[in-house]
């Protein structure tokens, strides 16, 4: 089972609590799972309503009448999501384990008849958690949980892959966009512009002249990072439209120093490799890819 504790605020949706707490849904979910409590569903979402000031006039109303009938309460076929409302940021262990006691005992009241959990068993198993984590460096206790769901994310990452190395499908579907992206600390989103988006679209539109097929998805992204690693850890696929491919700049620092002919090459070379790990992965037609992008490459100066 999974627990998400999710920060909203008017207009804004994502964020979870503050660190060194972040990771505290899943710290938790391990401990039920230690102590074999048995909820009814898979995920446990205990949404944070941060109060505005935004919304003005009719809206502010609106949001005022919603937020003075919080706490909220949904249950699906799988899922619970209780939305508290919040007016300050929680700051201390204490703050954060309020909250949690407070989204908790809402499950508790709607417990249904069946729902074969022990609501006590519950209460007891988080507050030892809360006592325990009392004399803990939450902060290096953090910085584990980051790397290990970093490292479950490259295994769930590299098993797609495997995945559609694997599979037999007919390559259908014309190419409808093509797109660029990175992930470089310090680095802002224009760093690669504007030939970034000029090789793409260009790419893209002499793809589709040459009637290049694509397998279910449409859309082709390249992620470039500075390890394939890093790369692949940020290729988050969340839908079967799109897929990734890995390039790797190691000297992305460097780049800023090249002159223009060399920025061009550099960020078409990306393209490149991006664009032929998938087509090894897929089985795409590499031949037509690799004609295309000698034509394109052939006009850089």
């Amino acid at each position: 089972m999974q627990i998400y504790f999710i920060k909203s605020g008017y207009g804004t949706y994502g964020g979870t609590f503050d660190e060194p707490f972040e990771n505290f849904g899943r710290i938790i979910s391990d401990r039920f799972q230690q102590e074999e409590i048995g909820f009814p569903y898979k995920e446990i979402e205990i949404q944070l309503a941060c109060f505005s000031n935004k919304p003005k006039g009719k809206d502010k109303e609106i949001y005022n009448d919603w937020f003075n009938k919080l706490p909220n309460y949904y249950r699906g076929k799988s899922m619970v999501r209780v939305t508290l409302p919040v007016f300050e940021t929680e700051r201390t262990l204490d703050d954060v384990f309020k909250l949690i006691y407070s989204g908790f005992e809402i499950i508790f009241a709607k417990k249904k008849k069946d729902d074969l959990y022990n609501a006590e068993l519950v209460k007891q198993v988080l507050s030892l958690l809360e006592a325990e984590l009392q004399n803990t460096d939450l902060w290096q206790l953090n910085r584990e949980c980051e790397s290990i769901l970093r490292n479950e994310t490259l295994i769930r990452r590299v098993d797609e892959r495997k995945e559609r190395e694997n599979r037999v499908i007919q390559n259908e579907k014309l190419i409808r966009d093509l797109r660029f992206y990175y992930h470089f600390e310090g680095i802002d989103k224009l760093y690669f512009a504007p030939y970034s988006y000029k090789f793409c679209e260009k790419i893209r539109a002499k793809l589709r002249e040459k009637k290049f097929k694509l397998p279910d998805y449409t859309h082709l992204y390249i992620e470039v990072s500075d390890s394939f690693e890093n790369a692949l850890y940020n290729a988050v696929r969340a839908e079967n439209w799109f897929v990734y491919g890995i390039a790797v700049l190691e000297d992305y620092v460097g780049y800023a120093s090249k002159n223009e002919t060399e920025k061009k090459r550099i960020v078409f070379n990306l393209i490149r490799e991006g664009l032929n790990d998938i087509a090894r992965i897929d089985k795409l037609d590499s031949q037509i890819l690799n004609d295309v992008l000698d034509e394109v490459e052939s006009d850089i100066k």
